[in-house]
């Protein structure tokens, strides 16, 4: 439990020489709150301070993998100051998995929407059930994306599909991910965790010194985390966060959703 007696939204579990981090807030289809950041930042305390040899990054259930930010509690945020800090925060955070020096994958046992496409893509790269969407949709929002997904999205895709995908927030299927290289490896929805816990023992087997010297290797030739350009990107998006567009843009979703409930 955590300090409020809540059950924690982020937990780590081993599995022989693989880690695996879990995002598991049900109830908030396993969005990023501030409070699940810092759950994160602890969960790679841990993972830093283990001999994990691989690490995988999945959500709970098998609906979705992270549906991005969580818009719910983020709602406060008012400020071009808060909306920064709290992008800088996360960011730092993409950019300590992205930094690990082990292989970390991005298990995609669900939907990944917007902040969710965010951390997928900051992993070293991703498995994904037959049937899941990816969108980097945070356009649809009247925002942009702010977690270091532009670069690291552009760095695997390329810029013209990278632009395609961020400028008009349109989802694409695990099919059509891999085919552009978003993706590396679908599995039919059935064999899914099967295939993850393979892959893991797989590259498990490997010494760590190989793993983190492939990794280091590949990190000096093209650098997955790029801080220097965040001070640039949040700054960007915090003007968007406090614009009238986004406002507006989150009021219709809050009253689609409601007619919806009413429905």
């Amino acid at each position: 439990m955590s300090a409020t007696g809540e059950a924690p939204g982020v937990r780590v579990e081993r599995r022989g020489d693989a880690a695996l981090i879990v995002i598991d807030r049900p109830s908030a289809h396993n969005a990023i709150s501030r409070p699940t950041m810092v759950e994160l930042g602890a969960a790679l305390d841990e993972i830093a301070d283990s001999d994990a040899r691989v690490v995988a990054i999945r959500g709970a259930g098998e609906r979705v993998f992270v549906s991005g930010g969580d818009l719910k509690e983020l709602a406060s945020i008012r400020t071009e100051e808060e909306a920064m800090a709290m992008a800088m925060t996360m960011r730092t955070l993409l950019d300590r998995v992205a930094s690990l020096p082990v292989p970390v994958v991005a298990a995609l046992n669900g939907h990944a929407f917007g902040g969710g496409c965010e951390v997928a893509i900051a992993c070293d790269f991703r498995l994904a059930a037959a049937d899941v969407k990816l969108a980097f949709n945070q356009v649809d929002l009247g925002i942009m994306p702010a977690w270091g997904g532009i670069e690291r999205l552009q760095a695997v895709v390329g810029r013209g599909r990278a632009l395609y995908l961020l400028t008009t927030g349109l989802p694409v299927d695990a099919p059509t991910a891999a085919a552009w290289g978003l993706v590396e490896t679908v599995v039919p929805r059935g064999e899914f965790d099967d295939r993850l816990t393979e892959l893991l023992d797989r590259m498990a087997r490997a010494p760590r010194e190989a793993l983190v010297g492939i990794k280091a290797a590949a990190d000096a030739a093209r650098p997955a985390a790029r801080p220097e350009l965040a001070a640039g990107a949040t700054a960007s998006f915090a003007r968007t966060w406090v614009g009238d567009a986004h406002w507006a843009a989150v009021a219709a979703m809050d009253e689609r959703r409601r007619q919806a409930r009413a429905g």
